[in-house]
């Protein structure tokens, strides 16, 4: 069977696409890949900026497609590494999660067979009002592929010693009142569920809900100063007729491709 490998080393968000940017199919992209995934590219401006993207488009109801993730253990793996280390035929590879820079840890949620290889991490703030470490519990968005071959996007959080998967409606408040919210569960977050996709990734935050751009970086404490700049993005998302989309712009190349806000 062949493979969509999707390789965990960096930044995953839901996909949305605003720029009115033309794109054309990428034939040195495009070579030895199945009829079910295609490759564009543009190299438009963007807000009057040198602008390079690439996307690819994937069937989910091509049978021999498979989406599987990765994680390093502790080591960090560039999306070539992760493609070398893969047995059979990778078609792609793609970096998702946030991870730490101290112990090359997923901060984001992995799934791969139903099984948690990673758990949405808390995060770790000084109190404001004086030297005390804030337990925080973000709920940041997830892109989650399902047994029937279909996709869908969520606010995950794990929970308990088996960190089973939830599926908030929206996501968690981290803060009442300007104190630290209690750790989800089922008496602090009304309609949460369980969400078993076989294979997930996180990231966020998530830009698109119900067909209309709403992005909650802040909500998923994603809204510092290094995610509004123009930056090098790797954004996915799904159709309604199950097409999966990856996104993957270039940036921090000034006067060539210098990324996307």
């Amino acid at each position: 069977m062949k493979k969509l490998l999707l390789a965990l080393t960096a930044a995953c968000v839901a996909f949305v696409s605003q720029a009115q940017v033309r794109w054309v199919p990428s034939p040195p992209h495009q070579a030895g890949l199945p009829a079910s995934v295609k490759v564009f590219t543009t190299s438009d401006s963007l807000d009057g900026k040198p602008f390079k993207a690439y996307y690819l488009e994937a069937d989910l109801q091509d049978p021999k497609l498979e989406i599987l993730t990765r994680v390093g253990n502790g080591k960090r793996y560039t999306p070539q590494q992760y493609f070398e280390q893969e047995p059979g035929h990778v078609l792609a590879t793609v970096n998702t999660t946030f991870f730490s820079f101290a112990d090359n840890r997923n901060l984001n949620l992995v799934i791969n067979d139903g099984k948690v290889l990673a758990p949405q991490a808390t995060v770790k703030r000084k109190n404001p009002q004086g030297t005390d470490t804030l337990t925080l519990y973000p709920t940041t968005g997830a892109i989650g592929f399902f047994r029937n071959r279909t996709a869908d996007v969520a606010w995950a959080y794990n929970m308990g010693k088996k960190q089973k998967t939830m599926q908030l409606a929206a996501p968690y408040a981290t803060q009442v009142n300007g104190n630290p919210a209690p750790a989800p569960s089922k008496r602090t977050v009304k309609h949460m569920k369980r969400w078993k996709p076989r294979v997930a990734v996180g990231g966020g935050p998530v830009l698109v809900q119900d067909g209309k751009v709403h992005i909650t970086a802040e909500e998923e404490l994603r809204g510092g100063a290094s995610f509004r700049g123009p930056n090098p993005r790797t954004v996915m998302g799904y159709t309604p007729d199950n097409k999966l989309i990856i996104l993957m712009v270039e940036g921090r190349h000034k006067g060539i491709a210098e990324g996307a806000a």
